[in-house]
């Protein structure tokens, strides 16, 4: 049986593995930076189609399919960032170079109530959960 790639690391002097440790921070973030499709976005935060799959209670194949439209619900593209653990913003970008948030989109249909949990807004759509 062979050994794994964290056991390898872990027989490493200690200098070493901080340097591959930084190093593999810095590649992150720059796949986070260049990321520029959803598959780029779940890639650079270290998922698989099967996790971000369960967190949003579809199958692998819908992801895979989600992956590869151009156009989407926000709602949709706002679960599926966060299922890939990030978060959405909105910025609008003028010609003349000024950025404005979009402030009361972030929600996308959900409320927090007074104990401060999250909960869908009446009329919004609950997603459909596969049975475990």
């Amino acid at each position: 049986m062979g050994r794994s790639i964290d056991n390898v690391i872990a027989g490493l002097p200690k200098a070493r593995r901080n340097r591959i440790e930084s190093k593999a921070v810095r590649l992150a973030r720059q796949m986070i930076e260049h990321a520029d499709s959803l598959g780029d976005i779940r890639k650079a935060m270290s998922k698989t189609q099967t996790e971000i799959a369960r967190e949003l209670g579809v199958g692998q194949v819908a992801v895979a399919q989600l992956e590869k439209r151009s156009d989407l619900l926000l709602s949709t593209l706002q679960r599926y960032v966060r299922a890939a653990g990030a978060e959405l913003s909105l910025i609008v970008h003028t010609k003349q170079g000024a950025e404005i948030v979009l402030q009361n989109l972030g929600d996308l249909g959900r409320t927090v109530n007074s104990a401060g949990k999250v909960r869908r807004a009446a009329g919004a759509k609950t997603p459909k959960r596969k049975a475990a």
